[in-house]
């Protein structure tokens, strides 16, 4: 079944039997942090994406998307072969090669901040030659919240249960300390890690394996 913010919305104020205005106003704050838990705790496939770019010869930087979240993967593409890179920290980047004015075909890359709004990533050693690259990311899917009334989201249509208890755990958190309602909230933060876990068996065991090489899942996975 297919879930609107509108039916998430009306399920919160009707489990929770509280619909004051002050929280009902606050629903879409609840909404959005029970989004983020999933997307920080749970690699699905449905939250990757790829891009391409280009890197210019004598630059190591290449700039990253605006909804980037943490790299799947970075390969640069030369003479129509894929070379993928190896994810390092900047440190040992520098150690490995100090003088930045050593070019060649990339081995390296890691996430660079020059500052808050222009996150890049930086290569070494220093590219030689205009190169065009491939870069496979984890991102931020846009909220249900900016879905309007009958719009939709990946979660809403196929994780209903995780997020609408993720939702009513904030709400519940919410109301105890602002109305000193002492609620559900444990009890919704136990059946939302419970749809955690089945999401996390999907997207990082499930999709990793198939049934020919793997054989049919039999236990949980940790």
């Amino acid at each position: 079944m297919v879930y609107t913010l509108a039916d998430l919305e009306d399920d919160v104020t009707s489990y929770t039997q509280y619909d004051d205005p002050g929280f009902v106003a606050m629903i879409p704050t609840f909404i959005r942090e029970a989004e983020e838990r999933i997307w920080y705790f749970v690699q699905l496939p449905f939250f990757r994406r790829n891009v391409t770019g280009a890197f210019d010869a004598g630059s190591q930087y290449l700039q990253l998307p605006a909804d980037f979240l943490a790299p799947a993967s970075l390969a640069v593409i030369a003479l129509n072969e894929y070379t993928y890179l190896l994810n390092k920290d900047v440190n040992y980047m520098r150690e490995v090669y100090p003088n930045p004015t050593v070019e060649g075909l990339p081995r390296y890359y890691a996430l660079f901040s020059a500052d808050a709004t222009n996150t890049t990533i930086i290569v070494a050693p220093t590219p030689d030659a205009n190169y065009a690259a491939e870069l496979h990311y984890f991102y931020k899917p846009a909220s249900l919240t900016l879905a309007g009334d009958a719009g939709t989201t990946w979660l809403s249509e196929n994780a209903y249960d995780t997020l609408l208890y993720g939702t009513l755990e904030e709400a519940a958190n919410w109301m105890k300390r602002t109305s000193g309602v002492d609620g559900m909230a444990s009890t919704y933060g136990e059946r939302f890690l419970i749809g955690l876990q089945g999401l996390k068996n999907l997207g990082e065991a499930r999709d990793r394996k198939d049934v020919y090489r793997g054989g049919e899942k039999r236990t949980a996975e940790q």
